[in-house]
């Protein structure tokens, strides 16, 4: 947290609340150090300022010793120059609206992803041109002009989304290979992650749902086909995970 004064449209002393990511020896020691105040700006806040990151994933690129951070509050997923800890700390780019990438294979702004949590690496490689899933939960999510959601014909406001993006670095293109579009009653505002399953299919979690949590298997491909949905009533499951079964050595 830091405190601000007199920033546009907030007048005084506001603080506010970023993240930082800690790289830990084996000994628990701290021997390199990210801290989103050196690198973001501080008067971009799409959402909930000053709760203005409330980053919430880490994923390892293990072709380039790089990392992406998902950060909420931004609507962004980026990349950072870590290079296994001889790195800048440097933002090498910037992935979602008003990022440094095209969006393709979708409607631009809506189909990018909005308050979104669990950015991972879902092919092998980790580098040029890659698969990215995550849960476009759709908080503040935009339209392009002249759409005006919630008003007659109008698309709804508040839908969450569970995409699956090819993100070529070189060309700097973000192209939906596949789009759950969940169902409205089921928007999920906060929470959740994706899973690519063994057999191809993806299993995603929804934590703020009808007051409760719900956990859907869908089919791979550019129209996804449930496979099975439960439903837990009341119960704020922030993640989700296929496991083979609770007992060590034994497999379902």
């Amino acid at each position: 947290m830091r405190s601000f004064t007199d920033l546009p449209g907030y007048p005084g002393t506001t603080k506010v609340v970023g993240d930082v990511v800690v790289d830990l020896d084996p000994n628990w020691r701290p021997v390199w150090i990210w801290n989103e105040f050196d690198h973001l700006d501080v008067n971009r806040h799409p959402m909930n300022f000053p709760d203005w990151t409330h980053s919430n994933s880490v994923a390892y690129s293990a072709d380039d010793g790089n990392f992406l951070v998902s950060i909420r509050h931004q609507n962004w997923v980026i990349k950072v120059d870590y290079r296994d800890g001889k790195g800048t700390g440097d933002i090498l780019w910037k992935l979602g609206e008003g990022g440094n990438f095209k969006l393709q294979g979708g409607v631009d702004p809506t189909d990018w992803f909005y308050a979104q949590h669990d950015a991972q690496y879902i092919t092998p490689n980790s580098t040029g041109k890659f698969r990215l899933s995550l849960m476009d939960n759709g908080d503040d999510r935009e339209f392009p002009d002249g759409v005006t959601c919630g008003v007659g014909n109008g698309p709804a406001c508040l839908y969450s989304t569970v995409p699956v993006l090819e993100v070529d670095e070189a060309a700097r293109t973000a192209t939906v290979l596949s789009r759950v579009r969940v169902p409205d009653y089921l928007y999920s505002s906060w929470g959740g992650n994706v899973e690519l399953l063994p057999n191809g299919n993806t299993e995603f979690n929804l934590s703020g749902s009808f007051g409760g949590s719900v956990t859907e298997e869908v089919t791979s491909g550019p129209n996804p086909q449930p496979v099975w949905l439960m439903a837990i009533p009341n119960g704020a499951a922030y993640r989700a995970y296929r496991i083979p079964s609770l007992y060590p050595g034994v497999q379902w």
